[in-house]
């Protein structure tokens, strides 16, 4: 089961003249929205899906919400280090999640570009870099000038000894959490899955910058 989903193409023209190099920036501390992917899946393959994101800094817990099959939904407590996969027929596991919950552009990522989305009169968008060692990929993420809300990520590089890439488009945020119960988690806890320790629930990063 993989978090994958089609990805819109859009036209995307680099700002001329002098580039600004803007300080990192903090995202929304509470956000929703939809998050599109697609992801490489096995030799020439590819997977998709669209997810309803649920982003809470203040209380560091994050969930996925499968909006097409409604097959699973994730939750990821970062006060436990402890990511939930929880089924349509109510059945779930746990796994530990490898990196805490980044709630700004970290410190050592590298500026890109400033970008406009759409053109003259377009958003201005700013483009973040970061190599990660283990797996050797390289992470983008574009978020906006103002407000350092999310826009979409990339991740390229080498998984398991493969060519990996994936792409995530977010879109439709808003700045509040529709409904608080998205973060429940069955009780009593749920049974752990070794296996899927450090990874986030299909064996691959789902948004470095998220900290997944």
């Amino acid at each position: 089961m993989r978090i994958f989903t089609a990805i819109t193409a859009v036209l995307v023209v680099t700002c001329s003249g002098q580039v600004d190099v803007p300080t990192p920036c903090c995202f929304p501390k509470i956000w929703e929205g939809m998050m599109a992917t697609i992801q490489t899946n096995g030799a020439m393959g590819y997977t998709t899906s669209m997810m309803k994101a649920s982003y809470d800094s203040s209380v560091k817990k994050f969930a996925l919400q499968e909006v097409i099959t409604k097959k699973f939904r994730v939750v990821v407590d970062y006060n436990k280090m402890t990511q939930y996969v929880i089924t349509s027929d109510g059945k779930c596991t746990t796994s530990k999640v490898p990196t805490d919950m980044l709630a700004c552009i970290p410190d050592n990522a590298t500026f890109v570009d400033t970008v406009i989305y759409g053109g003259p009169g377009g958003l201005n968008l700013d483009k973040w870099g970061v190599k990660v060692p283990d797996p050797p990929v390289d992470a983008y993420v574009t978020v906006t000038r103002d407000g350092c809300v999310f826009v979409s990520e990339a991740i390229v590089g080498t998984v398991n000894g493969a060519p990996y890439f994936q792409a995530i488009e977010f879109s439709n945020i808003t700045y509040a959490i529709k409904d608080p119960s998205v973060f429940d988690v069955p009780s009593p806890p749920c049974p752990s899955n070794p296996e899927n320790d450090a990874n986030m629930v299909t064996g691959n990063t789902a948004s470095f910058f998220m900290g997944l």
